[in-house]
């Protein structure tokens, strides 16, 4: 029996705010209100582990007074002043400076957001615009299938995740984009198996471009770990080979590191894990551990002098906010400092463990993949055809851990049928045993439909 208070936000959220990515109208399961450490309350004042980050950008937990302090610090100094057009602002500037000494050697120019999508639309026009200026039409983007690079007007259609929900109904997808196999073993489009398939995943990307036209290429663009795909690793050949090609055909290298960057994969980003530097990087939710709205997008040398000097028309009314920057400066502080990165690697390899000691001869449990705390479970209701279960059983599971005290978000993934186990990278080997024993047993109760 819920509170009359939780009833009437519950009534005014259905009927008032439309939510991203579910029915308009749908009814909401939880209100959140409160948060401290990996820790959610709801208006009930219930309590609940964040399994998940919320959308796995909540890196170092709720409440952490020091970006906290920052944002007012910075708000009663100067809350907002533009980066438009021969001006700057010192917290901005700083966030740069911070930033280059994380990033990977030579990612060191930057172009700030206000968030993901803004990030990855910006790397595309980045690099078109570096060949424009090269005297070259290579406009082409390719990306992998079951990608997601975020839902606005100029990335969305190198988002193919759900096979182009987010773009259908919208009108007709813009040209110049391609999608290629992406590197999830577990459901192969080639048939093979590793590691005796060669890496065809990888190799592939030669016959695209070559099929597409080198010259008409501006860039490959994917996440080191397929996050929204359902926290999908790839095989430790995979990105090595990528960069190589890309650079045998003068294909620029977008690497997506929006989740997987800030600590997430046990790396402070994702790419580090295979020594692979890409040519632009865009970033977000980790950046500011999901406090205020901030993205950025870094440029190596050579993209960055086939900018300069030239017009770059882009950019959006908060590029640059100088609470979003002094936010960033906060966190990267405690990533630093308390060596979270290291932790999300700890931990990870226990969840990692026990999953495989506890859960991979479980009926349901097909499959499981991740780095650091970027994990993610594959349900099937038959292991040898590899069938999901109807989506109903998955809210069911949903509901369960629910009860137990655990928030995870919907199951998602390509068939909606993989449950992302990304809690903040602060997580201790004692909280992420608490959440594995309060997830076996739903996860064991799951039946086929």
């Amino acid at each position: 029996m819920v509170s009359k208070r939780t009833e009437e936000l519950i009534k005014w959220d259905q009927e008032h705010i439309i939510h991203p990515h579910c029915p308009v109208g749908h009814n909401v399961g939880l209100v959140f209100e409160r948060g401290h450490g990996i820790m959610l309350q709801d208006t009930e004042g219930k309590e609940y582990i964040d399994c998940s980050s919320q959308l796995v950008n909540l890196n170092l937990g709720h409440g952490r007074k020091e970006i906290i302090n920052a944002v007012l610090e910075q708000m009663n100094k100067l809350e907002f002043a533009h980066v438009f057009a021969g001006v700057s602002n010192a917290a901005s500037i700083e966030c740069s400076q911070k930033l280059a000494e994380i990033t990977p050697e030579g990612l060191d120019h930057f172009h700030f957001t206000s968030g993901g999508s803004e990030s990855t639309e910006t790397a595309l026009r980045i690099a078109r615009l570096y060949w424009h200026n090269q005297g070259k039409n290579k406009f082409k983007i390719i990306s992998l299938f079951d990608a997601y690079h975020g839902p606005s007007g100029g990335v969305v259609e190198a988002t193919s995740l759900a096979k182009g929900l987010f773009w259908r109904g919208f009108g007709p997808p813009a040209p110049g984009f391609v999608h290629m196999p992406s590197y999830y073993c577990y459901r192969c489009v080639f048939d093979l198996e590793y590691p005796g398939c060669d890496i065809r995943c990888a190799q592939y990307l030669a016959k695209v471009i070559e099929n597409e036209g080198a010259d008409s290429v501006a860039a490959f663009m994917a996440e080191p770990v397929q996050g929204a795909a359902g926290q999908i690793s790839p095989p430790p050949e995979y990105w090595p080979i990528i960069k190589k090609i890309c650079d045998d055909y003068d294909v620029l290298l977008i690497g997506d590191e929006v989740m997987s960057g800030f600590t997430r994969t046990g790396k402070m980003f994702g790419m580090q894990h295979w020594n692979v530097k890409q040519d632009i990087m865009p970033m977000a939710k980790g950046i500011t551990s999901g406090y205020i709205p901030f993205g950025a997008v870094a440029i190596n040398d050579r993209v960055y002098e086939g900018l300069k000097d030239r017009p770059f028309a882009h950019g959006h009314t908060y590029s640059g906010h100088p609470v979003g920057a002094a936010a960033s400066v906060a966190t990267i502080d405690i990533y630093i400092r308390e060596k979270i990165a290291d932790n999300a690697a700890k931990v990870g390899r226990h969840v990692l463990e026990r999953l495989e000691a506890e859960f991979k001869s479980l009926p349901c449990v097909g499959n499981f993949t991740g780095l650091g705390l970027m994990i993610g479970v594959e349900i099937v209701t038959d292991k040898a055809t590899k069938a999901v279960p109807d989506p109903a059983i998955m809210n069911q599971w949903r509901m369960q851990v629910w009860e137990r005290g655990l928030y995870f978000r919907w199951p998602a993934g390509t068939y909606g049928s993989r449950i992302f186990i990304c809690p903040p990278c602060i997580t201790t080997v004692e909280e992420a045993d608490r959440i594995l024993d309060n997830l076996l047993p739903t996860v064991a109760a799951i039946k086929p439909s």
